[in-house]
């Protein structure tokens, strides 16, 4: 027992710098080999919490579907592709996992079957097609220099633009982007695993891989101007779209975005801390939402949503803390990674417009999430709804909760060199205060404000004004009330000059007849 005690502990000091590898076959090409290190055992851990919730998840979200077993089946395939490529470390199995992880996405953005779908997959197929056709031309290209063919510098400098063309494609970056908005087709399980921790992190675990690659300085400004571009943009498109599971999914292309930026400031292993972190936050974000279109019989249109806050309360909290942690507000997961990224990004000297346009599209994410929340629970323009709140929804998402709150700090306090303790406390406690402060006077503000308001439409101008316009009574007494005053003023102001005026002995007529020649 002693012995198995001090090899749990010698493996749990030593795990983020061991290197299990597993080499079944080696034959040039074709070769079959696996590494187990700690980042991919880290992110394997994530993806089964996530793809665990999701098959929970299917089984109610599409109860009563004809074909079910073909889409878990084609899931699961999609899910062992995704392992493997996280394992694979040799060509054929990087290939043949790239390309299962393709096809395998495509059936299932093709599950509904309707003219949106086949659109939709068409151009998730498409797209990944042309990332295929470049991670094969990179392979192949390595390969002939392997021979010696050319200089392992002059593969460095080209060939390394595959590379990121390929990751471009599978992660949905600049040019390749509206494959990620149009596969929002798909069954909202299949966009909670697919388009949160999986699909679009592929070509970002890929770059990793090949981190020490990208420690060039142009490829670097490429990687940050690309993905700070693919971030500024679908910030930008989320607050003006309209279809819900689009706005999720043009949110999950700016956290994408910026894991691309991290990663083009030389920070592969914070970009990937934060991928984590995404991955676990936003299937449940996709999950509540996915929830809500189906209590409001697969209403995906922001506009036509009313009545929601009569759904359990328990799944608004769960939407409003992945809200939250998406945003990276203080005291949430999204906080630990993004705050540091800020922080480093900041440390550099880049031009004003990169620094600008990086903190707008930070700023951007608050936008669109306070929009989600409002055109979810601040409408009530439509009544017709249903609801069907069953004990798996309530406490199916709760599990990625707590680990998208409480395993990012785990992971911060152990592993990442932060001065944590001093960061959080000392700094954001009294900005916290700060900002409880601000909102409270600003509720003090609006209450006091709208009771003035009250106070003074409603009491004060009504009775005082308003009636008085609109009561004719009242307006014909203030001009008998006007009229006799002016004639007892005009009249006595007659009377003191009349009196002035016989002080001098003078007549009134002869005075009268003198002022009107004057005038003529």
């Amino acid at each position: 027992m002693s012995f198995g005690f001090i090899i749990l502990i010698m493996g749990l000091l030593y795990m983020p710098y061991m290197k299990l590898g597993v080499y079944m076959l080696e034959w040039d090409f074709l070769s079959i080999k696996f590494n187990f290190y700690f980042n991919s055992v880290l992110f394997s851990v994530v993806l089964g919490l996530v793809t665990l919730s999701v098959l929970l998840y299917s089984t109610y979200y599409l109860h009563g579907e004809i074909n079910f077993n073909y889409y878990y089946f084609v899931l699961l395939i999609f899910v062992g592709s995704m392992f493997m490529l996280n394992y694979s470390s040799s060509i054929f199995t990087m290939l043949l996992s790239w390309d299962l992880l393709g096809i395998s996405s495509f059936f299932l953005v093709l599950f509904y079957n309707n003219w949106d779908s086949n659109s939709g997959a068409m151009n998730t197929a498409l797209t990944n097609r042309i990332g295929d056709f470049f991670i094969f031309t990179f392979f192949s290209g390595v390969i002939f220099y392997g021979y010696y063919f050319y200089s392992f510098e002059m593969m460095c400098s080209t060939m390394i633009i595959l590379l990121l063309l390929t990751s471009f494609t599978k992660s949905a970056q600049f040019p390749f982007s509206s494959w990620l908005p149009k596969a929002m087709s798909a069954p909202t399980p299949v966009s909670s695993l697919v388009h949160s921790s999986t699909l679009v992190t592929a070509g970002l675990i890929l770059l990793m891989n090949f981190s020490k690659l990208m420690l060039n300085g142009s490829v670097m400004m490429v990687l940050l101007l690309i993905g700070l571009f693919t971030m500024f943009f679908s910030s930008v498109a989320a607050l003006v779209e309209e279809d819900m599971k689009k706005v999720v999914a043009l949110s999950t292309l700016s956290q994408m975005g910026f894991s691309m930026t991290t990663l083009g400031l030389g920070m592969s292993f914070i970009s990937f801390v934060h991928l984590v972190s995404h991955a676990l936050f936003k299937s449940c974000l996709f999950m509540q939402i996915g929830f809500i279109i189906h209590c409001n019989y697969g209403q995906q249109d922001g506009r036509g949503y009313g009545n929601n806050g009569n759904l359990p309360l328990f799944m608004q909290l769960q939407l409003l803390v992945t809200l939250f942690c998406l945003c990276g507000l203080v005291f949430s997961s999204g906080m630990v990674s993004k705050d540091m990224i800020l922080e480093l990004f900041f440390l550099n000297s880049y031009y004003m417009f990169l620094s600008f346009m990086f903190f707008i599209s930070i700023f951007l994410t608050f936008g669109y999430s306070y929009r989600l929340w409002k055109g979810f629970f601040l409408s009530f323009s439509k009544i017709v709804s249903v609801y069907s709140s069953t004990i798996i929804m309530n406490y199916l998402s709760l599990l990625l909760v707590l680990f998208s709150i409480f395993f990012m700090w785990w992971l911060n306090y152990n592993m990442m060199v932060v001065p944590a303790m001093f960061l959080y406390v000392d700094f954001f406690a009294p900005l916290f205060y700060l900002l409880m402060i601000m909102v409270l006077c600003y509720f003090s503000f609006k209450l006091l404000f709208k009771e003035l308001a009250y106070k003074f439409l409603v009491d004060y101008l009504a009775k005082n004004s308003i009636y008085k316009i609109k009561n004719f009574k009242f307006m014909d007494n203030n001009l008998n009330k006007f009229g006799l005053l002016g004639f007892s003023m005009m009249g006595g102001l007659g009377v003191m000059f009349t009196n002035y005026m016989s002080s001098f002995k003078y007549n009134n007529l002869v005075i009268l007849v003198f002022l009107l020649f004057m005038f003529l």
